[in-house]
């Protein structure tokens, strides 16, 4: 289990260094395996400002750009990048800065005319669209937000927590979410475990209007709810929440999917949304598949169900495997409008846990 150290200080407010978190931590009984800032592979790189743009003398395709990077006098870099403008706020590499896998950059001469570092990509930097999805993927990352010249950029990036990997044993599901990993670093430090309830805002209508559910396998599923949500619209999320899905290894998506994926790992309760129109009927049976029943998935594979899986089912067929995968339309996609915000849970043990959570979210 991944755990960023800053989003558990929401719940804990310790101060220690991550090697002191991690050795009180195992001596309490949850094992460190390791811990990591990505920030580490990144020196000497700072927001820096485009002063000035012009074409490089010997060459038709690289430019000379002023860069005001919070010193005396402007920094002298050559690029090849076509994206940039004048104001432009970017990533600058300096004299001797260091970049992920190991490639250290110093000033030197392109074509004849003296550079003092590199302004760097998405690539460079470690990270893809899926962090910064307006951003160029072949160009410069033109940061879209404010800073002071001459910050590091790993702060200005939110590249700058710890994440801290955890081994969980069977007995401690409870700790599979940092809700449940901060309770514990509370009772370490000795600080106040600050819980809090996510304030939703409450919903109107009958759901029964538009949705209705069965459950067919009380064994396998002792508990499942669901909320229609009408007029979303998806769109990135915002970088501070596509920064911490990252740091515990989950893909940003979109605004929909990136929410049900945090509400799994902050509360340890998993989530799902389907796009509501291709739930044929509004109707979901929570059921075992069917003799020679198929499904395809998510990954595009057609997939022969046994009848020992548990599917959740439309009124045509199932449209994912319960908490396996989902079915190829299971999903939301850039024209959804309206969305089923799903969850379930599998046996009476855990009905008061997802009963509690449920109150909060459905």
């Amino acid at each position: 289990m991944k755990m960023p150290m800053n989003w558990a200080k929401e719940f804990a407010e310790f101060e220690c260094t991550p090697q002191e978190f991690a050795d009180r931590m195992t001596m309490s009984g949850s094992k460190v395996e390791t811990y990591e800032c990505e920030a580490d592979d990144i020196k000497n790189v700072v927001v820096g400002k485009i002063l000035e743009i012009v074409p490089h003398p010997d060459s038709d395709h690289m430019v000379v750009c002023q860069v005001d990077v919070g010193r005396d006098a402007p920094v002298q870099i050559v690029t090849g990048a076509n994206n940039l403008k004048v104001g432009d706020l970017v990533p600058a590499a300096l004299h001797v800065a260091k970049l992920p896998g190991g490639k250290e950059i110093r000033r030197g001469k392109l074509r004849g005319v003296e550079s003092g570092g590199m302004l760097c990509s998405l690539s460079e930097l470690g990270l893809t669209t899926h962090d910064f999805p307006n951003a160029v993927e072949d160009g410069i990352l033109v940061l879209d937000e404010e800073w002071p010249v001459g910050t590091d950029a790993v702060k200005a990036l939110g590249m700058d927590d710890v994440c801290v990997d955890f081994e969980i044993t069977p007995n401690r599901p409870d700790c599979l979410a940092v809700r449940g990993l901060a309770r514990e670093a509370a009772a370490t430090f000795g600080v106040p475990f600050l819980d809090h309830e996510p304030q939703v805002k409450p919903g109107h209508g009958d759901v029964n209007r538009f949705l209705k559910v069965d459950i067919e396998n009380p064994g396998l599923c002792y508990r499942y709810v669901g909320a229609v949500v009408e007029n979303v619209r998806v769109k990135p999320s915002p970088r501070w929440m596509r920064e911490r899905l990252r740091l515990c290894g989950v893909r940003p998506i979109n605004n929909l999917v990136d929410i049900t994926n945090y509400v799994m790992l902050e509360y340890g309760q998993p989530m799902h949304c389907f796009d509501y129109k291709y739930v044929n009927g509004g109707h979901i049976t929570v059921r075992n598949a069917k003799p020679g029943e198929e499904i395809e998935t998510l990954d595009g594979a057609n997939r022969t169900l046994g009848e020992e899986m548990l599917v959740i089912a439309d009124e045509k067929g199932p449209i994912a495997v319960a908490g396996v995968m989902g079915g190829e339309f299971s999903g939301v996609y850039d024209d959804t409008t309206t969305i089923v915000s799903e969850s379930g849970c599998k046996g009476k043990r855990f009905y008061r846990n997802h009963q509690m959570f449920s109150k909060v979210f459905f």
